[in-house]
Formats: structure tokens, C-alpha cells, sequence
């Protein structure tokens, strides 16, 4: 008799998916790497990201992967982001067209340079560093997706 199989986690589920993609695309598999870390970091951090900012960016990362997909691969990984919504109760609006196109990253990025540029420059010349590395940041994003 089969033993009957286990509820697992929706963690443990988005593993196992992205495992199968690495399966079918192993030229993925860095990218596919560096996304596990970023879901175990959700998990770990959603006590302190209440506006889970974390789980956003990687459900718009898991639907725009940055490598070339089938359409079958492309439904695990669309299925994979709808169990991270799913699981952090996220409404559809709650989710950024892209993985860097949240609202709270500008002010985050803002933050940590305003602190790293403390006495050094005045708070308008803080929001253009901020404006031109978000640029690069999205550049960056664009650039690796051709």
C-alpha cells in the first residue's frame, strides 16, 4: 500500500518546482540557486518585513525570469509565484511589474545611502545618487533579460 503523501509547505513546494526547472533548463541553474536563497530569506524575514517586500520581488522575479523558457517552464515558475502570493495572503495589485519595481525599494536604497553619505551630501544631492543608481539597477535588470 502507498504511503499517502504529505501537505508540503508551500516552501517546500516552490523547491521542488524550481528543482524541476533546473532539471529541464540547467543553464538555469544559478538563477534558479539565487532564487531558493531569496524564498528562504522570505521565510526568515517575514517577521520583520511586515509589507513582505521580499516575497514581492521574488514573485515578479519568478514570473520575468532573466533566461529563455519554454512555455512549460515558464507555468511552473508562474505557478510557483501564485504559491509565494498565495501564501503571504498578497493581492495581485501588491505584486511590481518587475523585481526592483516595488515602492519600497527607492526609499530603502534612499536610506542606506543617505546613512552612507551622512555629512558628505545634502539631501537633494542624495535623491539624484539614489534616482542614478536606481537606473542602473533597472539598466542592469533590462540588460540581462535580452
Amino acid at each position: 500500500m502507498a504511503e499517502p503523501r504529505r501537505h508540503a509547505s508551500p516552501t517546500t513546494e516552490l523547491i521542488a518546482r524550481l528543482m524541476r526547472v533546473v532539471r529541464t533548463c540547467p543553464e538555469a541553474t544559478a538563477d534558479v540557486l539565487e532564487l531558493v536563497l531569496l524564498v528562504s530569506q522570505v521565510e526568515a524575514i517575514t517577521a520583520v518585513d511586515r509589507d513582505y517586500r521580499d516575497a514581492r520581488r521574488v514573485i515578479a522575479r519568478l514570473r520575468h525570469p532573466l533566461w529563455d523558457m519554454t512555455p512549460d517552464q515558464r507555468e511552473t515558475l508562474r505557478r510557483a509565484a501564485d504559491t509565494i502570493r498565495d501564501a503571504c495572503r498578497l493581492r495581485e495589485s501588491d505584486i511590481p511589474s518587475d523585481p526592483i519595481g516595488d515602492a519600497g525599494e527607492r526609499g530603502r536604497i534612499e536610506q542606506g545611502l543617505a546613512a552612507a553619505l551622512a555629512g558628505e551630501f545634502t539631501p537633494a544631492q542624495v535623491a539624484r545618487v539614489t534616482g542614478a543608481v536606481m537606473a542602473v539597477l533597472q539598466a542592469a535588470a533590462d540588460g540581462t533579460r535580452d
